[in-house]
C-alpha cells in the first residue's frame, strides 16, 4: 500500500502547484497554479479557528498578488473568499471569476465580513479588550468594494481562457448555491495537464441544494477531506426539528441556532416552514438576526434554476423568509431587543461556527439560562467556540469574559453541507482514469490521513497531504 505522504519530486518542471491555505487545516483555501509566467489562484479564503491560523490572515501573502493573472472562486464561504480584500490591498487587480450566484453572494458575504471586522474592532476599542494600542479590522468596506469590482460571472460547463497556458471550467458540486468544482487545463509547450479542484463537495439529498454532478476526468485531483474520517449519521433533520420545536413550544423556551447566513439559514427556515405548513409542529416565532442571511435569501430566489426547490414551493417573492411568524432583524437595535425575548421562539444568527457576529452577544445573554437550547448544525472547525460547545465545555470565554454553560447544547449532522468520506468516494466513482496523484486538503490532519487510507484501500490511488505553503511540481 502506498504511503499517504509519499511524493516524488522528479525533475524540475515549470508547472507548479502551491498550497497557501487549507493545508493542515479546514480553512484559508488558497491554491496557486504556475505555468511559466502564468499564475492562477484558486480560492482566496480567510483562516478561521485557532489563533495560530487566524494570525496568518495578517501576514503578507507568500507570493506577489500583482503577478496573478486571475482568481477563481469555488463558492462564497468566507474561508474561500474572505482574504480577497487583503489580496487587492496588496496589489492584485486582475479578474475574479465565479458563477453568477457566487459573484452576487460574494457582495453580501464580503461586505458583511467587513462590517463584522469593523464592528468587532470598535467593540474591542470601546471595551479596551485589545492587546494592541488600537484594534484594527482585517479589512474595511472600502477594501471589500474594491475587490467586488473585479468580479466576472461565468457559467458552468464552459472553458474560460485566462492566458494561453491556463483555462478553467466550472462544474456543479452542490454544497451551497452556485458552488463549483474547477477543472484547470494547463498547457506548456504541448504538455497538457488537467487539475481538478473539488472545492467543497456537497451532500446528496440536502434541502434546496442540487446534488453534486459527476466530476470530469483529470490528471491531478485536489480534494477536500473535511469529513475524511467520518460518516454522517443517518439523521433525518426533519425528525430532529420536530422534536426540538415541540419541546421549545411545550417549555415556552428559546431555541438558539448559530447558522451560516448562506445556505444553512435558508435550509433551516425552509424546513421549519414546511413542518409548520404540514402541522407537524406548532407555529412558532422565528427571528432571523442576520442582515446577511436576509440579503442572501433574495439571491437564492433570484437564481431559482440553481437550486432544486420550485419557487412556488418557497412562497413566491420573498421565498423562504416570508411569513407572518418570520421576523427579520436587520438593525442592531432589533437584535438587542431579542435579549428580552421570551419563548417559545427560535433565534437564528451567524456566524455558524461561533467565530464572531451577533450570535456571540446572544450567547453572552443566554448561555447561563438552563431553559435555552443551543442547536449546533454541521461541522465546527478546530479552535472555534462551536467546537468547544460541541465537545461539552462547561464554561467558555467570549470577549475576555468567562461564561458558565448552563444552556442545553445539541448537535445536528443531517444538514451538514460537506460530503463524508463515503459520499466523496461515490462522487469520484465515475472517473475512468486514475489521477496521477490526489492532494488532500481542507481537513484536519486526522481527517486527511483517514481519507488517504480510504483512497488507497478502495481505489489504490496515490495520495499526498501537503504542508502549508508547500510547492509541488506536476510532472
Amino acid at each position: 500500500m502506498r504511503s499517504p505522504c509519499a511524493f516524488d519530486t522528479g525533475t524540475y518542471r515549470v508547472i507548479q502547484l502551491s498550497f497557501h491555505g487549507a493545508a493542515g487545516t479546514v480553512t484559508g483555501s488558497k491554491y496557486l497554479l504556475t505555468v511559466n509566467g502564468s499564475k492562477l489562484l484558486i480560492d482566496c479564503g480567510m483562516f478561521q479557528g485557532p489563533s495560530r491560523f487566524r494570525q496568518l490572515n495578517w501576514d503578507d501573502p507568500p507570493f506577489d498578488p500583482s503577478e496573478l493573472d486571475a482568481v477563481v472562486l469555488t463558492h462564497t464561504h468566507i474561508d474561500h473568499i474572505g482574504y480577497l480584500p487583503r489580496l487587492v490591498r496588496h496589489g492584485f487587480s486582475g479578474p475574479v471569476y465565479a458563477t453568477a450566484p457566487t459573484a452576487d453572494m460574494a457582495r453580501v458575504s464580503l461586505l458583511d465580513a467587513a462590517h463584522i471586522q469593523e464592528e468587532d474592532a470598535d467593540y474591542r476599542n470601546r471595551k479596551r479588550l485589545s492587546r494592541h494600542k488600537k484594534a484594527l479590522p482585517l479589512f474595511t468596506k472600502e477594501d471589500a468594494e474594491e475587490a467586488l469590482g473585479l468580479m466576472k460571472p461565468v457559467p458552468y460547463d464552459k472553458f474560460i481562457e485566462v492566458t494561453d497556458e491556463i483555462s478553467f471550467r466550472m462544474h456543479v458540486v452542490g454544497h451551497v448555491l452556485g458552488a463549483a468544482s474547477v477543472l484547470c487545463r494547463l498547457r506548456d509547450n504541448g504538455n497538457r495537464k488537467d487539475v481538478l479542484f473539488s472545492g467543497d463537495v456537497g451532500r446528496y439529498g440536502n434541502p434546496l441544494t442540487k446534488n453534486p454532478e459527476p466530476p470530469p476526468e483529470c490528471d491531478y485531483l485536489v480534494c477536500e477531506s473535511t469529513y475524511g474520517g467520518r460518516m454522517h449519521e443517518p439523521e433525518d433533520p426533519r425528525a430532529v426539528f420536530i422534536d426540538l420545536i415541540n419541546k421549545t413550544a411545550e417549555e415556552k423556551s428559546v431555541l438558539l441556532i448559530p447558522a451560516f447566513a448562506v445556505s444553512r439559514t435558508q435550509q433551516i427556515t425552509y424546513l421549519l416552514k414546511e413542518l409548520i405548513r404540514h402541522e407537524m409542529v406548532p407555529e412558532i416565532e422565528i427571528h432571523i438576526d442576520s442582515p446577511m442571511a436576509i440579503s442572501a435569501t433574495e439571491i437564492y430566489c433570484k437564481y431559482a434554476s440553481f437550486h432544486k426547490v420550485d419557487l412556488e414551493k418557497l412562497g413566491g417573492p420573498g421565498c423562504v423568509l416570508e411569513g407572518k411568524n418570520v421576523h427579520l432583524c436587520r438593525k442592531r437595535k432589533d437584535s438587542k431587543l431579542l435579549n428580552k425575548l421570551k419563548g417559545p421562539a427560535v433565534i437564528m444568527s451567524s456566524s455558524g461556527m461561533l467565530t464572531g457576529g451577533r450570535i456571540m452577544h446572544h450567547l453572552m445573554n443566554r448561555l447561563k439560562d438552563p431553559t435555552t437550547t443551543i442547536a449546533l448544525a454541521g461541522f465546527m472547525a478546530e479552535g472555534t467556540l462551536g467546537r468547544r460547545l460541541a465537545e461539552g465545555a462547561t464554561e467558555v470565554r467570549i470577549h475576555k469574559q468567562t461564561f458558565e454553560v448552563k444552556a442545553k447544547v445539541v448537535t445536528m449532522h443531517g444538514l451538514s453541507g460537506h460530503a463524508d468520506f463515503y459520499e466523496l468516494l461515490h462522487w469520484l466513482e465515475p472517473l475512468k482514469k486514475e489521477p496521477t496523484k490526489v492532494f488532500l486538503t481542507h481537513g484536519e490532519e486526522s481527517q486527511s490521513l483517514a481519507m488517504a487510507r480510504h483512497f488507497q484501500r478502495e481505489r489504490d490511488w496515490e495520495t499526498y497531504i501537503p504542508e502549508l505553503h508547500e510547492t509541488v511540481e506536476l510532472n
